[in-house]
């Protein structure tokens, strides 16, 4: 579990195994889907700063919501296409995955995808 300090909103925790608990899935993912796994071991992995642009990517913000990341409902559906960056709708929290052959590939395309990424956020 990692935390960090935001001005005005308290402590909060990117302890991303919670996200993981909550999440649907559709398209023939399942949590227990080998390109799951490797997809929640590789956000764990993840420092917070990447952590934080993942979550930017995925829902247009970096900052966990007041009443905590357990609060946010996404959605990782299979794409068939895998070569292909992972795409985030964020106005559904929805992340279209393709299946990825294997845990290199999978963190090359999400790293690139989130790497550029703007989100909403205000400056």
């Amino acid at each position: 579990v990692v935390s960090t300090q935001s001005t005005g909103s308290g402590m909060h925790d990117f302890n991303f195994a919670d996200l993981e608990q909550i999440t649907e899935y559709k398209g023939g993912y399942s949590p227990d889907d080998p390109v799951i796994r490797t997809f929640w071991e590789v956000v764990q992995e993840l420092e917070l700063g990447l952590k934080k642009k993942f979550l930017c990517f995925l829902t247009g913000s970096d900052r966990i919501p007041i009443h905590g990341i357990h609060s946010i409902k996404i959605i990782i559906q299979k794409v068939k296409d895998n070569s292909r960056l992972p795409v985030a709708h964020t106005c559904f929290n929805l992340l279209d995955l393709p299946p990825y052959a294997n845990k290199e590939m999978l963190k090359e395309k999400l790293l690139l995808a989130i790497k550029n990424t703007e989100g909403f956020g205000l400056v």
